[in-house]
């Protein structure tokens, strides 16, 4: 969206916050605060955050005859600035105004459309939030959990995205439909340590840089695990303490090699090779995953057996299939 602080109108914003590390190369960048000179009342007392690189003159017999610097930036920006991380937030911004507000906007419509339109036509994907595409689903009476479908991107298709509720809790639980006397529940699991019952979803973002084949690759990869993504849950163990999901190598192990033949062994090993970007397109290498994926989808159950939560959790609180 373009940023326009209508400085000196009444109807001008006071403050505004950004954060640059969520533009294209921004990572690492600073947050923003913009405001009118006039709210910052702290003039003609010590800065909000003492620190290195704030102090004009320090007086060591009395504290109150030091002097601080008058530039607002210098006083509320004590220790050593982020030198690196403001020139990447700067180089981001730049990106930002190069790109061009309507061509970015163009772009993020055009992949939101399609992947919405996309993931819709798929039963066992549920689109969180307002839109008119919303499906309720369910895979076996439980989805999978948004974090195990985040390891299975990143194991299977090498696609990086993020678990859990967006640094938004009270909005997780309006979507997710938690209530007040469900909420105390998973707080009371939590304070035994059990934060893997934490209630969330997968998210991903489709940038404006991005391919059409990159966008056309990681709506097929969603697609493919809410088809066959529960079939993975024998390969993985998961620690109901921290939430995390681990690939085993002994239940890879045991699994082909005591399902199938060695003449089947043999063609999974080869399809999931991985391929050289010197000797194969982008198009070709993301079919190649994808193909990858099926084959060792084959090789595992259909219907795993779920596991057994620890004694003192509730069952009706785990919320997706382990």
């Amino acid at each position: 969206m373009q940023i326009d602080m209508r400085s000196g109108k009444e109807d001008g914003y006071d403050a505004i916050t950004v954060s640059p590390h969520k533009f294209t190369g921004g990572p690492g960048a600073p947050g923003i605060l913009l405001m009118r000179k006039s709210l910052y009342r702290l003039g003609k007392r010590p800065p909000s955050t003492c620190g290195g690189g704030t102090v004009a003159y320090v007086n060591g017999f009395n504290e109150e005859d030091t002097l601080y610097h008058d530039n607002i930036e210098e006083r509320e920006q004590g220790g050593t600035p982020p030198i690196l991380g403001n020139i990447r937030c700067a180089l981001a911004f730049w990106v930002k105004e190069s790109m061009g507000t309507t061509f970015i906007k163009q772009r993020e419509d055009m992949y939101m459309k399609q992947a919405i339109r996309n993931l819709s036509s798929h039963t066992n994907v549920k689109i969180l939030g307002d839109n008119k595409h919303d499906k309720g689903a369910t895979l076996l009476g439980k989805p999978l959990d948004g974090s195990f479908v985040v390891k299975l991107l990143n194991d299977l298709f090498g696609i990086q995205a993020r678990g859990g509720c967006a640094c938004a809790g009270p909005y997780g639980h309006l979507l997710l439909d938690v209530n007040a006397e469900l909420s105390l529940e998973i707080r009371d699991a939590i304070l035994k340590g059990y934060n893997g019952l934490k209630p969330g979803w997968t998210r991903l973002s489709l940038c404006y840089t991005m391919s059409d084949e990159e966008v056309e690759y990681i709506l097929s990869a969603i697609g493919f695990l809410a088809r066959f993504g529960h079939r993975f849950l024998s390969l993985y163990d998961f620690d109901w303490h921290t939430g995390n999901w681990k690939f085993s190598h002994e239940r890879f192990t045991c699994v082909v090699s005591c399902k199938k033949t060695n003449n089947q062994c043999n063609k999974l090993m080869q399809v999931t090779i991985p391929v050289s970007k010197e000797k194969y397109s982008e198009r070709e290498r993301f079919r190649h995953y994808l193909d990858a994926a099926k084959a060792l989808c084959y090789f595992l159950p259909s219907s795993p057996l779920p596991r057994r939560p620890p004694a003192d959790i509730d069952s009706s609180l785990v919320f997706f299939r382990v």
